[in-house]
């Protein structure tokens, strides 16, 4: 069986730089214990089972708002995700006297600073992303006049304010291309900034690239991760190609591989490296299935 394994893959810079801001805090004798993380620090449960292990308290945003879980933390320092947090949490934080470390990626960092800088300069902001996905939770709380937009029928019907658009960082083109194209037809003057950061951007069109008379393709991650499943649409629906989103080698069902010649392997970008290579070794170990 011929495995094809594309590149790049793996941890982008900004779940490197937040996994290690986490263990630089547990490592270092200086900062108050325990170690809480608001939310998943990236979106890979097998990266928050490794930092439990160490002692690293995770706290699941899924049932009660980063905003509540701040409030139940009493002693200790608290990590920020790298999906970014509202402004917020961080002053309740600081007048509970909890120190934080803000281990926000750079890209969204930049995104959110351009929220930011046309709000104040009077526009309405569109923003572009998932509902409840932390990286938009966080940027609905920059301004008042900001909107959320995940399909066409979100955009909102307003000409009273000059309109900024930008949007979540792990979409595809593929997917905001449309909306954006709507949201011109309606507002033809609109200022628009894509910010989809060059990782996502870069192990999308890699996909595309590699795809090419491939049979079957894996793309290794977490299911939560917005990057990954966005991976794995651009595969099945891009490159026309069947298309297998798995956690671990264990999730892989031989059945799928019956005839199987040409296998292609990627994942997301908060993956663990070690899970993807044992999925490429896996399947460069199996004989054609017929």
């Amino acid at each position: 069986m011929e495995v094809i394994s594309i590149t790049p893959r793996g941890y982008c810079k900004g779940v490197t730089k937040a996994i290690q801001a986490v263990k630089n805090a547990y490592y270092d004798p200086t900062t108050k214990k325990p170690i809480y993380v608001l939310g998943y620090i990236v979106h890979n449960k097998h990266v928050i089972h490794e930092l439990e292990e160490l002692g690293v308290i995770t706290l699941d945003d899924r049932g009660d708002s980063r905003l509540a879980l701040a409030e139940s933390i009493e002693s200790g320092t608290v990590v920020l995700s790298a999906h970014g947090t509202d402004p917020a949490v961080k002053l309740r934080l600081e007048e509970k006297g909890i120190p934080y470390i803000d281990a926000t990626c750079e890209d969204v960092d930049r995104t959110f600073d351009l929220i930011k800088e046309y709000s104040n300069k009077g526009y309405t902001i569109f923003y572009i992303g998932k509902h409840k996905h932390p990286e938009a939770v966080a940027a609905t709380s920059l301004c008042t006049d900001i909107h959320l937009i995940e399909q066409i029928s979100d955009i909102p019907h307003t000409n009273e304010k000059p309109i900024f658009v930008t949007n979540q960082t792990t979409f595809s083109l593929f997917e905001i291309k449309e909306i954006i194209h709507s949201i011109i037809e309606r507002y033809p003057n609109t200022l628009i900034s894509e910010e989809i950061c060059d990782a996502t951007r870069l192990r999308q069109d890699a996909i595309i690239q590699a795809n090419v008379n491939v049979d079957l393709c894996y793309i290794v991650g977490d299911p939560r991760s917005n990057n990954t499943k966005n991976l794995a649409l651009i595969s099945e629906n891009i490159t026309n190609t069947k298309t297998k989103l798995i956690e671990t080698v264990a999730d892989i069902d031989i059945a799928d591989l019956i005839g199987v010649n040409r296998v292609s392997v990627s994942s997301g970008a908060s993956t663990p490296s070690r899970l993807t290579k044992e999925v490429i070794d896996f399947l460069k170990n199996q004989k054609p299935l017929n």
